[in-house]
């Protein structure tokens, strides 16, 4: 029996890119927390040359490194392919990768350090920025149009540069300078059917919408409500994000999305149908009940009402059907991960641990669960600047209304 056991620190990005690839594999291991400050006998002796995080054990075996541990897992264990087949492709995703990593170290210096290293820091990311805005034109991962080596080498970018711009203060991204880089983080809607895509292995081609132009193609596709996402399958179009999962999971080979016991499934629609009607709905209108109570103040009463539902369903869950990620933890990404973002944009706070706890708890747990870690978006900074820059139109209107 395989025995394999990963050391990390909860917040390295270096660790995630481990956990990924054996999500990716369907790999189970046993995950050990480790102490930065007090390291344990057995990352010391697992990686006596750099004594850090993250070291893969297998079958007594350590493995170090992330980016040796990424290939080590890809060549050891059965399922989908980390690193492209083609020779080419597999030595694009290697070139990207190293790339990413050999930038961290000056992505950290622009956000953390002072004076003229953190300004020749600052230039370089800006540099690498350009890099990535002009590679990253039209496309949705690296290589080949698959989530792979190079994407999860790119955690570093997707998430923890809007990380470390939000807390330090130091504003290197806009969509203004950078609109490929930024249009490759998308939206919560799409993210649900490439996350049921990816969990069935499908290969498909991603054609990048613009919001405020959109293409001949969409609105043939789906005429009625001229949305995304569209899913066109052998010519058919399939719209509505939640609909599109279903159809992927009655359709393609792979693991189950929605559960296979009758109860358990009609729970999973329950649910997921709860989320969307009460985060989603009037979107004709541009304006959900959620976004309402974030936008246009007064209006919070309806989601108090909402998360104490939330709160007594989710007591002691770590998600909402079983414990397997499924159908309605998809439909949650958006109160999982965004629901701080518009809280933020805001100043208007309804969520604490005080008020709604078990809430609370289960976010906690759904961001940081590794059945759900590979599965959800990088944080968009764009989209907290977008609805900071809602909340100050809405202000400003309110304002001239009471003059």
């Amino acid at each position: 029996m395989e025995q394999v056991k990963l050391l990390g620190f909860w917040y390295s990005p270096f660790t995630h890119r481990v956990e990924w690839a054996l999500k990716i594999k369907g790999v189970k291991y046993e995950y050990i927390e480790e102490d930065r400050y007090n390291k344990s006998p057995l990352l010391l002796e697992s990686n006596p040359i750099y004594k850090k995080v993250p070291v893969l054990i297998h079958n007594g075996k350590p493995i170090c490194d992330s980016m040796v541990i990424l290939e080590y897992i890809d060549e050891t264990f059965e399922g989908p392919s980390i690193l492209p087949k083609d020779s080419h492709d597999r030595a694009l995703a290697r070139f990207w990768a190293k790339f990413l990593d050999d930038k961290v170290v000056t992505v950290v210096n622009a956000f953390l350090r002072k004076g003229e290293e953190q300004e020749k820091a600052k230039q370089e990311v800006c540099e690498m920025l350009k890099i990535l805005d002009n590679e990253l034109k039209d496309k949705t991962f690296f290589v080949a149009n698959k989530f792979g080596y190079a994407d999860i080498v790119a955690n570093l970018v997707g998430l923890w540069l809007g990380v470390f711009q939000e807390g330090s203060g130091v504003e290197l991204v806009t969509s203004e300078k950078f609109p490929n880089f930024c249009g490759w983080r998308d939206d919560p809607f799409s993210h649900r059917v490439e996350w049921a895509l990816n969990i069935k292995d499908v290969k498909y081609e991603y054609i990048e919408e613009d919001r405020n132009n959109k293409s001949s193609l969409l609105l043939q596709s789906n005429p009625i409500h001229k949305k995304i996402p569209v899913l066109i399958h052998n010519g058919k179009p399939i719209c509505e994000s939640m609909v599109i999962v279903e159809y992927i999971d009655e359709t393609f080979e792979g693991p189950s999305i929605l559960p296979k016991d009758p109860y358990d499934r009609a729970l999973a629609h329950f649910w997921a149908k709860f989320l969307d009607d009460k985060y989603y709905r009037d979107c004709c209108r541009c304006v959900v009940t959620m976004v309402n109570t974030f936008l246009r103040k007064g209006e919070e009463k309806e989601v108090c009402e909402m998360l104490k539902v939330l709160d007594n369903e989710l007591k002691d869950k770590k998600l909402f059907v079983g414990d397997k990620f499924g159908f309605a933890d998809m439909a949650a990404n958006f109160v999982g991960l965004w629901l701080g973002i518009f809280q933020e944009a805001s100043g208007i706070v309804l969520i604490t641990s005080e008020k709604i706890s078990n809430f609370c708890a289960w976010r906690d747990e759904y961001v940081n669960c590794s059945q759900v870690k590979e599965y959800l978006p990088p944080r968009n900074d764009e989209l907290l600047a977008f609805f900071q820059g809602r909340v100050h139109t809405y202000a400003a209107a309110s304002a001239s209304t009471l003059k």
